[in-house]
């Protein structure tokens, strides 16, 4: 084959990769890796927002358990929407089961109001997702998540399948977190994308040959 119809044919190559990328999603899509609640959004079972700023002393854990080993790249989580109570990030943090309480912390990450975004639940509730989170694999297992910082409250959930703590006050029995764990993965156009490159760089190798 010579240069001159290496080259046609690339372009052919790269035409018919661009139609295809032109008809796929381009952001990456989330996996649920673990889900606290059975609707999220359903407000009905909305009980308190329990808060974990309370002059620092507590701290909302929920527990959660995997039934494989996951990535985490991101989460949503239910939060109390009025001033002061949101406005500032969060401290997002998981952490060994030691029995019935929070053990070792395994990973913390702080996330700024930048990092998210949000959903508007009810007049006091929000959404609040990320897709930020980085270096989070976890084994099967159990553990505790917290969601933190000095001016935040978490809102409980009834029904669902953890078991809410509030540090240094009490167990609210029957109640849970309302968050969602994920994994974004990549949409078959960011693999398009890898490929496309590759075909470049086999050309540019090619030139230079």
């Amino acid at each position: 084959m010579t240069f001159r119809s290496f080259i046609a044919r690339t372009r052919v190559l790269l035409g018919a990769t661009a139609l295809v990328l032109a008809g796929l999603p381009t952001a990456a899509s989330a996996d649920v890796v673990f889900q606290s609640v059975a609707n999220p959004t359903d407000v009905t079972k909305f009980t308190s927002p329990w808060c974990s700023s309370c002059s620092n002393q507590y701290r909302i854990f929920d527990q959660f358990t995997l039934g494989s080993a996951s990535s985490v790249t991101g989460f949503s989580v239910a939060l109390y929407s009025l001033a002061p109570y949101w406005g500032s990030g969060l401290n997002f943090s998981i952490w060994t089961a030691n029995g019935n309480v929070p053990g070792t912390e395994l990973f913390s990450q702080s996330l700024g109001n930048a990092d998210f975004t949000t959903t508007t639940l009810t007049g006091t509730a929000l959404m609040a997702t990320t897709d930020k989170v980085s270096g989070l694999n976890l084994d099967a297992g159990t553990y505790y998540v917290s969601f933190y910082n000095t001016n935040l409250a978490v809102w409980g959930y009834t029904g669902g399948g953890g078991n809410l703590l509030q540090q240094g006050n009490t167990y609210h029995t029957g109640t849970s977190a309302d968050f969602i764990l994920t994994n974004n993965v990549p949409e078959p156009a960011s693999i398009a994308l890898v490929g496309l490159a590759l075909v470049g760089l086999g050309v540019a190798r090619r030139r230079k040959a």
